[in-house]
C-alpha cells in the first residue's frame, strides 16, 4: 500500500483571508492559490504535484474551522523551520508548538501552529 493520504481539506470561514495567509507562509512564487467552486462550496487549491497528496482550503456552511482541535495535518516546508514559523506569526497565525527535533523517529523537525482561521496544523522540515 502506498501513501495512505491523498487529499486534505482545511476549513475556512473567510477564503480570501485564508488564501492570503497560506500564500504568505508557503512562499510560493507566482499567482495566489487557484480558486474554484463546486456548487456552493468554494475551494482554493494548495500547491501539489501529479501523483502526490493534495489539498485545498474550503469555505462552506458545513466546513467549520477546528479552533485548534481535531486532526492535525503536517505540511512539508523547505529551509529552516523557524523562518516559516516567523512567517506564520507575521501573517496572523500563532505558533502553539515551537520547532523541535524528532530525534530517532524521523530526520528533521516539526512544529504546530494555528492558521488565520483557528485550525491547528503542523509543519515538518529537515532544517
Amino acid at each position: 500500500m502506498g501513501n495512505l493520504f491523498n487529499w486534505v481539506e482545511i476549513p475556512t470561514s473567510d477564503l480570501e483571508r485564508a488564501k492570503t495567509f497560506y500564500h504568505a507562509i508557503l512562499g510560493k512564487e507566482g499567482p495566489k492559490l487557484q480558486q474554484e467552486s463546486f456548487g456552493d462550496v468554494l475551494y482554493a487549491f494548495l500547491p501539489m504535484e501529479q501523483g502526490y497528496a493534495g489539498g485545498a482550503l474550503v469555505q462552506h456552511k458545513n466546513y467549520v474551522p477546528g479552533q485548534g482541535q481535531g486532526v492535525c495535518v503536517y505540511l512539508v516546508v523547505q529551509g529552516d523551520l523557524n523562518a516559516t514559523l516567523a512567517k506564520v506569526e507575521a501573517a496572523g497565525g500563532k505558533v502553539v508548538v515551537p520547532k523541535m527535533p524528532l530525534g530517532d523517529m524521523s530526520p528533521g523537525y516539526s512544529a504546530q501552529f494555528l492558521d488565520s482561521e483557528g485550525n491547528r496544523l503542523g509543519l515538518w522540515s529537515t532544517e
